[in-house]
């Protein structure tokens, strides 16, 4: 058959074909064109669900008294997991109702695959919960195991900035003798001016290729002993 040939063959068919004709049939047709979600992001899918929206709303208040994230980094990684999780929610919810149409009307051609589509969504959506778990546990580990070194920096009476995805407690549980919470105090310590002065003055490297300075870790104490910093 010839592609005009199929296109008027399609056209005479569609003629007979007015769509369900009652109410029950409607009702089921209309559940069809209703979107899902569960592949939207927070900003799709409260726009076009107010009732999501305020779910969602009660949802990340309960979640936020569990998890007390703080700062915008933190925060930001909570978000991701307190949606993920709403969304998990919503896909278990959607499943049941798939379920029940599918046992109702075993047959039917759409009902099975719709359960097993939002099966699949909310597994997605717990892998994608998991990773901001384990994110934000990271996150809060380093920053809890960053007091112990901030502790130590303001005790030399000084106050250094440093990034709060810096992975002090994996750096702590490297090597205790070396990565010290004093000797990373120290490390960090050597970023400020004074000791950058100091570093200067350290004789150029000799040897061949070597185009910067490697500090040891007795380099380190020394540079904060001279800037003051640290008291043998």
């Amino acid at each position: 058959m010839s592609s005009q040939a199929k296109t008027d063959a399609n056209r005479a068919n569609a003629q007979h074909s007015t769509g369900p004709t009652s109410p029950a049939g409607r009702e089921t047709s209309s559940r069809n064109a209703v979107k899902h979600g569960l592949n939207a992001t927070p900003g799709t899918l409260f726009a076009s669900d107010t009732e999501a929206q305020t779910g969602f709303a009660q949802h990340i208040q309960k979640l936020r008294k569990d998890c007390l994230p703080e700062g915008t980094l933190e925060d930001e990684t909570f978000r991701r997991y307190a949606f993920a999780t709403f969304q998990i929610n919503r896909a278990q919810a959607l499943e049941l109702q798939a379920q029940d149409r599918w046992v109702n009307d075993p047959d039917h051609p759409v009902w099975f695959s719709q359960m097993e589509r939002f099966i699949k969504l909310g597994a997605l959506q717990e892998r994608r919960a998991d990773r901001a778990l384990n994110e934000l546990r990271k996150l809060q580990r380093d920053r809890f195991a960053a007091l112990e070194v901030q502790g130590e920096i303001y005790a030399y009476g000084k106050e250094v900035n440093f990034s709060k995805v810096l992975p002090i407690a994996d750096l702590r549980t490297t090597d205790l003798y070396k990565t010290s919470a004093g000797l990373i105090a120290i490390a960090l310590l050597a970023t400020t001016d004074e000791a950058k002065a100091i570093a200067k003055t350290k004789p150029a490297p000799v040897e061949e290729g070597d185009d910067y300075i490697k500090l040891s870790h007795e380099d380190l104490i020394r540079l904060g002993v001279e800037a003051g910093h640290l008291k043998l």
